[in-house]
């Protein structure tokens, strides 16, 4: 069959997080798995600073002209009302230009995009007849309202429309058992059109063996002793305040020759306004480092050289930080809650992220236990073992091809090795 796949959760600010890591690799995957199908990816033409980079990602894995871009006018971000006209626009000319390509199927990476940027995601505007499936990184608004929906009638106009729009897709595809669990209690559709298709990685690049350059990539990071390490963005819900005060209740005996290390594209202001609470509660100023934006080699560095990884986050679809570093070898403790315990996969590698005390003591229960630290080392690299994109991929096909098979048969005809329609 012909798929295409929408790549604008690789191109927004998206890019920089997990989502656009996820968008990438798992592209990659279906990629390398795709047997006898065809896949075009599509590139938003706004953002012409990350086609030549996506392109050079497929350059061995997939033909150049089947990395196609549409080109529409903009500016078209939802967060500014004159934007209107010509964001619905745009939305026609995306499904035109890939109704054109002629799918059996259409996968959208990243759906809730475009509110602060030029991501052009729309369904069903033109073409109602080719089945649509979704990636679905997780419900994070909708579950907490307050803290998402609250601040002003725009953005929750704009999610609520897309969670609409997300119920016309064929099929969801859920990056972990947490994340398939929330969309059938929040969106109300039935079970089979949620797939659990879980997450990945590169273990060709995760993997617990040292590089030469260590100090080196730790020195442009401006890292110069020992460190804690942990990973987020300014979003409340991944509790980096509270990291920070968990991290300045360790006795200073602990965090005497030791910083915090916080990785993650920040504001200057936001950095700032969380130097002046470690300062408030007793850190001196430098007890926080903030290197920025980390390429994957300089990553995997710093989570191979850290006393332990620590993801504090309240709410996450997957967590993919957590795998990363339990695949390099890395002591790694985290939350109890969401899809963190099946990512670790440990009990009493968690704590809970609410409470400054249960934090700190299961922080400092890693820097004072060896045995407990060189328990979730080992406990990580056999954990990471489960989890691959070419797993992620297969599932994905699977998925697919329940939904599919009638339909491609008398579009394409012929059936593959297993009774798979092509």
């Amino acid at each position: 069959m012909r798929i295409v796949i929408d790549m604008q959760g690789a191109q927004t600010v998206s890019r920089f997080r997990g989502i656009g890591r996820y968008t990438l690799n798992f592209a990659k995957a279906l990629v390398r798995n795709r047997g006898r199908h065809e896949i075009y990816l599509t590139l938003n033409g706004l953002f012409t600073e990350t086609i030549e980079p996506i392109r050079f990602a497929f350059d061995e894995l997939l033909p150049q002209e089947n990395i196609r871009v549409f080109s529409a006018s903009g500016p078209v971000s939802g967060i500014k009302p004159g934007n209107k006209y010509r964001r619905e626009s745009a939305e026609l000319l995306r499904e035109e230009f890939i109704e054109s390509l002629n799918p059996d199927l259409i996968h959208i990476s990243s759906f809730f995009e475009g509110y602060l940027d030029d991501a052009i995601l729309s369904l069903g505007k033109l073409d109602r007849t080719t089945s649509v499936s979704i990636t679905l990184f997780d419900l994070i608004p909708l579950v907490n309202p307050e803290q998402f929906l609250s601040a002003g009638p725009g953005y929750s106009s704009f999610y609520n429309s897309k969670l609409e729009s997300i119920k016309q897709a064929k099929l969801l595809l859920a990056i972990s058992k947490y994340t398939k669990q929330e969309a059938l209690d929040k969106l109300k559709i039935q079970n089979d059109r949620v797939i659990n298709i879980s997450t990945g990685i590169n273990h060709d690049l995760f993997k617990d063996k040292d590089t030469d350059n260590s100090q080196d990539v730790l020195c442009k990071l401006g890292i110069k002793n020992h460190f804690i390490f942990t990973a987020g963005t300014e979003e409340i819900h991944k509790n980096l305040k509270r990291m920070v005060k968990s991290f300045a209740a360790l006795p200073p005996r602990l965090r005497l020759d030791v910083s915090l290390v916080i990785g993650g594209k920040f504001s200057s202001g936001f950095i700032s306004e969380l130097k002046q609470w470690a300062m408030r509660w007793g850190l001196s100023e430098d007890s926080l480092c903030f290197p920025d934006f980390i390429q994957d080699n300089d990553l995997i560095c710093l989570y191979r050289h850290c006393k332990f990884f620590i993801f504090p986050s309240c709410h996450e679809g997957f967590g993919l930080p957590v795998l990363e570093a339990m695949a390099c070898g890395t002591p790694v403790i985290c939350s109890n809650i969401t899809s963190l315990p099946e990512v670790i996969g440990l009990p009493e590698a968690t704590f809970n992220p609410f409470d400054v005390t249960s934090i700190s003591a299961k922080m400092m229960q890693v820097l004072n236990n060896n045995a407990f630290r060189q328990k979730l080392k080992e406990h990580g690299i056999k954990q990471a073992q489960k989890f691959s994109w070419d797993k992620t991929a297969k599932k994905t096909f699977e998925a697919w091809g329940k939904i599919m098979p009638d339909s491609l048969y008398r579009r394409r005809g012929g059936v593959g090795k297993g009774g798979c329609v092509y």
